[in-house]
């Protein structure tokens, strides 16, 4: 028989969630998201400030959810109805081709 040296599981150190198991899955750690609202005052998210709504709408012209933006909820609600008054402005349109 030979002695062969086991390899260290570098990176490899999650548990199983049913016991101490250790599994080969490496461990990814979520940086917390800011919100890039959050040094922005609430007088500036308006309807006229297209340049900065437009930061939210995806391409096909919706609103684009807080989980891709990692905006608060509060923020969120304020640039819900800023976008949704300037569409019916028609600053912003509904849809885009």
């Amino acid at each position: 028989m030979s002695t062969q040296s086991v390899p260290e599981n570098k990176g490899y150190t999650a548990t199983s969630a049913y016991g101490a198991q250790a599994t080969n899955k490496p461990v990814f750690f979520r940086r917390p998201k800011s919100c890039p609202l959050s040094d922005v005052p609430s007088s500036d998210i308006n309807y006229k400030n297209i340049k900065l709504l437009t930061r939210f709408i995806s391409e096909g012209g919706r609103i684009l959810p807080s989980r891709i933006t990692s905006v608060s909820t509060s923020k969120q609600r304020e640039l819900k109805v800023a976008i949704k008054r300037a569409r019916s402005l028609a600053l912003l349109p509904f849809a885009q081709k």
